[in-house]
């Protein structure tokens, strides 16, 4: 029989079986001597464990066509990028590489710009930068928070995962779609003016045809230890991607190569490409690439 692990706590595991029935798992030990570990999301055939509490055991793992590590997620569709326009601050450097992450993994980013009531201007303006950039984005605010026009965007079977930073709304969002108390609301540390973690592990909640989970909030993102290299940093500025069918050389790095179509757009303070955003670009290019480098000198 054929499941989605739904939720994974000590060595238990919630599978959905191919008739809509949660049932509970553990692992094979054939599995378990492989250091095969099960995430939740994954897609997995399980069979009779002949235990009547715990009836089932997972037998397989299939192949996952993406993942993430921190937290443990496999085969997400869809990452629904929430980041409030104050407390706290949006960190739209770590909202960039979450961006080049979905890039690389092949996952579909949707922003969510919350807490707009705080500052209606400044959610206005991230809003036209990124909408700008072809990327899918809403406002939510306290008086008025996105629903259907987002749920309509999960497939059938698709999963969907909210990421962010802490104290932005995520569960809170969670919550208002699921029309439920899934989700552990938290609130913002005066101290550090950042939000508290509430959310202890991951879980996927049935949504319309698909599933929804929240992931614990996190405040950095360090691309090169996930493997991203330099070159697949312009993966997450589709902004850049299009400027520069008019640069001269194709392998334009945008770094301030002779006649950069990039560059040129810049000086001239087009808005289709935002200047701070640029450079962020060229700010991770140029870390990673060093990083490289020095990394393949020690090697050596």
């Amino acid at each position: 029989m054929h499941g989605v692990i739904t939720k994974g706590v000590g060595g238990l595991y919630t599978v959905r079986n191919e008739d809509g029935i949660n049932v509970s798992c553990r692992i094979r030990g054939g599995l378990r001597h492989k250091k095969l570990t099960p995430f939740v999301g994954d897609k997995v055939e399980i069979g009779d464990s002949g235990d009547p509490d715990v009836p089932f055991v997972l037998e397989k793992i299939c192949p996952r066509k993406n993942n993430l590590v921190r937290p443990p997620l496999a085969n997400i569709d869809l990452v629904l990028l929430a980041f409030a326009v104050s407390d706290p601050e949006p960190d739209l450097k770590l909202l960039d590489k979450m961006l080049i992450v979905c890039n690389v993994l092949s996952i579909e980013p949707v922003i969510i710009f919350t807490k707009a009531d705080l500052d209606p201007d400044h959610a206005m303006k991230l809003h036209l930068i990124y909408s700008s950039c072809g990327y899918k984005c809403f406002i939510s605010s306290h008086d008025y928070r996105v629903g259907d026009e987002v749920t309509s965007l999960i497939g059938k079977d698709q999963i969907a995962a909210f990421a962010g930073p802490s104290g932005v709304g995520k569960s809170t969002l969670c919550n208002h779609f699921l029309d439920d108390d899934n989700m552990e609301v938290g609130s913002i540390s005066e101290r550090l003016k950042r939000g508290k973690h509430t959310t202890r592990h991951v879980e996927l909640f049935e949504l319309g045809e698909g599933f929804i989970t929240d992931t614990p909030g996190f405040t950095s993102l360090d691309l090169f230890e996930l493997g991203i290299d330099f070159d697949r940093v312009i993966g997450g500025y589709p902004e850049l991607i299009e400027a520069s069918t008019y640069c001269r050389f194709k392998d334009c790095k945008h770094l301030g190569e002779r006649d950069c179509h990039v560059k040129d757009l810049i000086e001239k303070g087009d808005p289709s490409i935002d200047k701070d955003r640029y450079l962020r670009y060229k700010e991770f290019y140029e870390n990673l690439y060093q990083r490289r480098n020095d990394y393949s000198v020690k090697r050596l």
